[in-house]
């Protein structure tokens, strides 16, 4: 039997379903406990399994595999990222999990995580004080999971208020949620203060970033607390000492490598100029972005120039939606505050009618065995007649009016607990549970009773695991800074452009250029010209001569790092202009593995810049390029480290394209490398031999 469907009704129903559990189940917090529901169950399987701060570390790989098999049917490695981003103390003020191995880190970001093999985590003490206490006497509701074999809780008892602290962010589907993080000690002073007197202080209450900052829109953030929305500017805190910029805490999110990348891209684009260099200095005690201006250029200006083109400056747009009730919607900060106080008081009450019921199934015990321990002669004469235990309990409850459950508790004591002893423990338990019934009662039957424990268990968390704040918070203008050169006619002239030993380029006219120490290399140009640079890496570079600060023979110029976009340890070894020189019309390059790479110029000549640098020469796992020229069919001589000398014609190696590897050009003994290359006229101390062979032991 064929059943028809429409096809548009059904695709609508599916994209609603689909929506409906994107926003529900993944991508915005419960705003009882701040948590996800993946994030739920990452911190239930290590609870349950007994992962906790006083126990070792276990694999992560255990973890995310005991997470998918149970309580998330998502990838492990969504799973692992998502405990592993609960445990970074850069994302979060107070982490949720405790991690051993790289779990990211502010030079390259929050995803440079290793993998799950190799690290592991266990529960944050606070997560088990602040966020699991007392779970196991039904104090939320438990639901199946999705093999339904086991249970797990739709929300958990957070007397830590961790969606104000550690903040959220997802998206959904037609809804987005941002929420900043807070200072712990200051969420709680707040929540205290609105327990108690009833007052919630919306105009002073600011976000608290853990990786610092100064906030500068300080006038504009109560708006955040009144409607859920607004936007917080945050920069970067800096010293300046001569001609240097250090710049020691960076925005939330914002990490030392992508930011040099931004920088080096504001100053290609033209929107900073004043630049000499920037670099990474941090070490494992604190964070250091240096960037040096040139010459002449006021730091001050360059750091305005800086934070109106890169994420030294950023702006987060806060955006509070959350679930209340299974919908998404947008929460004030007093809206968060009455779910947290009523989620908490519910969880405290239903702690104590556990408690009660415990309580009074022991009650009900205990007066059985009071009863019985008064007349204990005559209980031991009844159940020593009875038939079997059954008849037994039967004739106890007959004769002493007891319950079935007393009699059996009878039943199951041991001579040797009917001693005086025993029936005056027995008293002392009864009268301290009654006492304890009381107190249930009254706790249940008092929402005031019930605040006043929300408020001595905060107050006491925060004793614990109370923060100071990291985050400054100032109002001041924000100058509008032009980020762009105003074009200029460029001016056609011939100069000298010079590689420093320093690694600094610069352009010199050519009537002012002057030999220094300090040049290891020039070419002749002119202003409109491109240059090529060819890197350790195999890189060409194209620079426009025009773009090369123009400067006088003694001044440092430029440094390469600030203009290109080079690699870590990467190096520029050979300059030229793009003239074809008929006499020298190849770029060689030699490698420190003593591959000999030829190729003709003219493959590498353009019309474009391209500052990010292009492959000219393909390179094996652990080579790099040591030179770089112009040559001809003549002669080129390679010397090693271990005195070996090979000497061979350049004829015997055919050009090849961008791409292509070298060729051999000496067999290196084990440990060997090329440390010298010399190219031109024959030389009288080596035989020439054909390329590829060990060459000869020198002679001095």
């Amino acid at each position: 039997m064929i059943n028809e469907i429409d096809i548009i009704s059904e695709v609508q129903q599916n994209f609603i379903d689909s929506s409906y559990d994107t926003n529900t189940n993944r991508a915005f917090p419960d705003i009882r406990d701040g948590l996800k529901p993946g994030q739920r169950a990452c911190l239930w399987e290590m609870y349950t399994k007994k992962y906790t701060s006083k126990k070792p570390h276990v694999k992560s790989a255990k973890i995310s595999g005991g997470v998918a098999a149970l309580w998330w049917p998502h990838g492990t490695t969504a799973i692992y990222e998502t405990f592993a981003r609960m445990s970074q103390p850069f994302t979060n003020n107070i982490p949720e999990v405790d991690f051993h191995g790289s779990n990211g880190n502010v030079i390259l970001g929050g995803d440079a995580i290793a993998a799950d093999r190799y690290t592991e985590a266990r529960l944050s003490s606070i997560v088990e004080e602040g966020m699991l206490r007392n779970i196991e006497k039904s104090v939320v509701p438990m639901q199946p999971n999705f093999s339904e074999d086991d249970r797990w809780p739709t929300v958990l008892p957070a007397i830590f208020p961790r969606l104000l602290v550690n903040g959220a962010q997802g998206i959904g589907v037609s809804l987005s949620n941002v929420w900043l993080p807070h200072s712990f000690s200051e969420s709680a002073e707040l929540l205290l203060r609105y327990i108690e007197t009833g007052e919630l202080d919306e105009d002073n209450f600011y976000p608290d970033f853990p990786t610092g900052g100064t906030i500068i829109n300080k006038d504009e953030l109560a708006a955040i607390n009144k409607t859920g929305r607004g936007k917080v500017i945050i920069e970067s805190k800096f010293n300046i000492s001569g001609h240097e910029i250090d710049f020691y805490e960076l925005p939330y999110q914002v990490f030392i490598e992508p930011i040099i990348d931004e920088i080096k891209k504001a100053i290609e684009e033209e929107k900073v100029t004043g630049i000499a260099d920037v670099y990474n200095k941090s070490d494992k005690k604190r964070i250091s972005l240096v960037v040096t201006c040139a010459p002449g250029i006021q730091p001050l200006k360059v750091v305005a120039q800086l934070f109106a083109a890169t994420n030294l400056r950023k702006q987060f747009n806060a955006n509070q939606n959350g679930i209340i009730s299974k919908t998404p919607i947008m929460i004030t900060l007093k809206k968060y505050a009455d779910t947290y106080i009523e989620h908490n008081t519910g969880c405290i009450k239903r702690e104590y009618e556990y408690d009660l019921e415990a309580a009074q199934k022991r009650i009900h015990i205990l007066e059985g065995l009071s009863i019985a321990l008064e007349d204990i002669d005559n209980v031991i004469e009844l159940i020593k007649s009875s038939k079997n235990k059954s008849i037994a309990a039967t004739n106890l409850c007959e004769k002493y009016q007891l319950s079935f459950e007393q009699a059996d508790a009878i039943l199951k004591m041991t001579l040797s607990r009917l001693t005086n002893m025993d029936q005056i423990a027995i008293a002392n338990e009864l009268q301290e549970k009654k006492q304890l019934a009381l107190t249930c009662q009254e706790v249940i039957g008092s929402y005031k009773k019930q605040t006043e424990i929300l408020a001595e268990r905060l107050r006491d968390l925060v004793k614990k695991f109370g923060d100071k704040r990291r985050t400054a918070v100032i109002q001041k203008d924000i100058p509008k800074t032009s980020t762009a050169r105003k074009a200029k006619e460029l001016i056609i002239e011939d100069v000298i452009v010079v590689r420093t030993t320093q690694g600094y380029i610069k352009s010199i006219p050519i009537k002012a250029y002057r030999e220094t120490k300090t040049n290891i290399e020039k070419v002749k140009a002119r202003t409109d010209d491109i240059i090529l640079l060819f890197s350790s890496l195999g890189k060409m570079y194209r620079l426009k001569v025009s773009e090369i600060k123009q400067c006088a023979t003694t001044d440092k110029g430029t440094a390469l790092g600030a203009i290109l976009s080079l690699e870590p340890n990467e190096k520029i070894l050979y300059m030229t202009n793009m003239n074809i020189d008929q006499k020298h019309p190849y770029i060689t390059g030699v490698t420190k593995k003593g591959l000999v790479k030829k190729s003709d110029k003219t493959i590498f000549i353009g019309s474009t810049q391209n500052k990010r640098g292009m492959k000219c020469a393909g390179l094996n796992e652990g080579d790099s390029f040591i030179w770089f020229g112009e040559t001809n069919g003549d002669y080129m001589t390679l010397i090693t480290s271990d005195q070996m000398g090979i000497q061979f014609k350049l004829d015997e190696i055919n050009p090849v394209g961008k791409t292509a590897k070298g060729v051999k050009g000496i067999t290196l003994n084990e440990g060997a490398t090329v440390i010298q290359i010399n190219v031109g006229t024959m030389s009288k101390t080596l035989p020439v031999q054909h390329r590829a062979g060990k060459g000869s032991r020198l002679s001095f």
